[in-house]
C-alpha cells in the first residue's frame, strides 16, 4: 500500500493512501475511484467528499496515473462532492491545462455549481449535467 509523504499545518499526515489498483483515499473524507465501465482509453474518475488543500492529493495522484497512462480523455464525475474550495478548484483548472480533454460530469451540488459560477469557470471548464450527458467517447 503506497502512502504519500508530508504534513500539514497541524502536524497530521497529508496526503493519500493507494487503497487498491484504481482507488485513492484522503484522511477520510475524500475519495477518487477509477470506474473501469468507461469505453477504452478513457478514463472515468468518481470524486467523492470534500476537497480542500489536505485532501487533494488523492485527485492529484488519481491524475497524475491517468497521465501516464496515456488516457486520451479524463470525465471526473463530481456529483458526490459536497465541499470544494479554491484549492480543489485551482486542481480542476490546472487538470484542464494538463489534459485540455477533460470533463467534470454532474449533477453538481449547489456549493460546487456556485463555486464555477461565481467564478466565472463554468465557461472555461468543460461541463457536462450528468452521466448521461457526458460524451465519454
Amino acid at each position: 500500500m503506497a502512502k504519500s509523504q508530508g504534513f500539514s499545518e497541524d502536524g497530521i499526515p497529508q496526503g493519500f493512501v493507494a487503497t487498491g489498483p484504481h482507488s485513492y483515499k484522503s484522511r477520510g473524507v475524500a475519495l477518487v475511484t477509477r470506474d473501469l465501465s468507461a469505453p477504452a482509453g478513457v478514463w472515468l474518475l468518481d470524486v467523492r467528499g470534500e476537497f480542500d488543500r489536505d485532501t487533494l492529493p488523492c485527485l492529484r495522484a488519481a491524475l497524475d496515473d491517468a497521465y501516464a497512462a496515456g488516457a486520451a480523455r479524463i470525465a471526473l464525475d463530481l456529483s458526490g462532492v459536497t465541499f470544494g474550495d479554491s484549492s480543489f478548484l485551482s486542481a480542476l483548472l490546472q487538470a484542464h491545462h494538463d489534459h485540455e480533454d477533460l470533463l467534470l460530469v454532474g449533477p453538481f451540488t449547489g456549493q460546487i455549481r456556485r463555486l464555477f459560477e461565481v467564478t466565472g469557470t463554468d465557461r472555461v471548464l468543460t461541463l457536462a449535467p450528468d452521466r448521461d450527458h457526458a460524451d465519454l467517447t
